[in-house]
């Protein structure tokens, strides 16, 4: 028996938007209030795709219920760089001890402008992907430095993938990835808020790129990596220093260093900043906890720092997420 093919579109530029209201009931769960929606339902099944831009990025999330046999292959309108990232709950269940399986569900792709899929199908439910057009990249990298290793890799005008080793989806590109599909955030600050989660995700990967040839560890030390993990994004108003965190744990300052960023692709001071600025952003957007008490609530001990250290990290000044919601 033949199988049927359909056509995923990966990044498109028609405006042929899908009204909020005349989305199933089914999906209005997964709806990202800032994103453009486009909808597709015939005897195959249906496909939901919700589209974020922000700046240089753009973000996709396509939720995909075709019947049996019905294979979904992907395409684009014009050229991107892509960031995939593949999370099947049933798949990591009989992979959890199966590194090397679990490392293959994150992949960078450069994708042609075709009206013919030339990447490889999938029948699975969800995608998650962010795009940026290569002439971005160099603009991109002088911004956000971690993205250099992207903006030096060759392009060509051919679709595949741009690099072999595979992007294992840690800790806390998950977290950064999920902070994107749960986020109800409108008005102006919805954009700098996907624009820096979306740069966080990709230089979680890039970081791959330049990492030096890993340390080896067993699993006590990498389940002590974990729990200092935990312990970071429950205890964000501590002064979680190195010397804090080595006294706490009863660890060598050294794991917590190469060892940790090995593990989870940035330094704890990078992760501590990134977790204390989205809360501080989602605490914001509600308007209704005083700047001053989530300053305290995150270890701030003076306004202004904390008012230019969130302008620095979004682009945008955090009395202004208070209004823009």
């Amino acid at each position: 028996m033949k199988s049927t093919t359909k056509i995923l579109y990966i990044e498109r530029d028609d405006t042929t938007f899908t009204p909020h209201q005349d989305i199933p009931a089914a999906f209005q769960g997964q709806l990202i209030p800032y994103a453009r929606f486009y909808y597709h339902e015939d005897k195959d099944g249906s496909i939901l795709d919700q589209n974020i831009r922000a700046g240089e990025f753009s973000i996709w999330v396509h939720s995909i219920q075709m019947r049996p046999g019905v294979e979904v292959r992907p395409c684009a309108q014009y050229q991107v760089i892509t960031l995939h990232a593949y999370d099947d709950i049933e798949s990591l269940r009989g992979a959890i001890n199966n590194r090397e399986q679990l490392e293959k569900e994150v992949s960078l792709f450069n994708v042609m402008a075709s009206d013919e899929p030339s990447l490889p199908g999938t029948q699975q439910p969800m995608s998650f992907h962010i795009n940026i057009e290569p002439y971005a990249l160099k603009e991109l990298s002088r911004e956000f430095p971690l993205l250099s290793a992207l903006a030096a890799i060759p392009i060509s005008n051919v679709t595949g993938p741009l690099h072999k080793a595979p992007f294992l989806l840690n800790p806390v590109s998950r977290l950064i990835r999920d902070r994107i599909l749960r986020a109800k955030h409108i008005g102006n600050s919805a954009y700098s808020f996907f624009r820096r989660n979306a740069a966080d995700f990709y230089g979680n990967y890039t970081r791959r790129l330049i990492a030096p040839a890993p340390i080896m560890m067993n699993d006590a030390k990498r389940q002590q990596l974990y729990e200092i993990f935990r312990y970071i994004l429950e205890h964000l108003d501590e002064p979680l220093t190195y010397k804090m965190l080595q006294q706490k744990f009863g660890v060598e300052e050294a794991l917590l260093r190469r060892p940790f960023e090995q593990e989870f692709h940035l330094t704890i001071p990078e992760l501590v900043l990134q977790e204390k600025m989205a809360v501080a952003f989602e605490m914001l957007s509600t308007r209704n906890t005083p700047v001053t008490i989530i300053m305290e609530r995150l270890g701030f001990n003076s306004l202004p720092v904390f008012l230019s250290t969130f302008d620095k990290y979004f682009k945008y000044g955090a009395l202004q997420v208070m209004d823009a919601q």
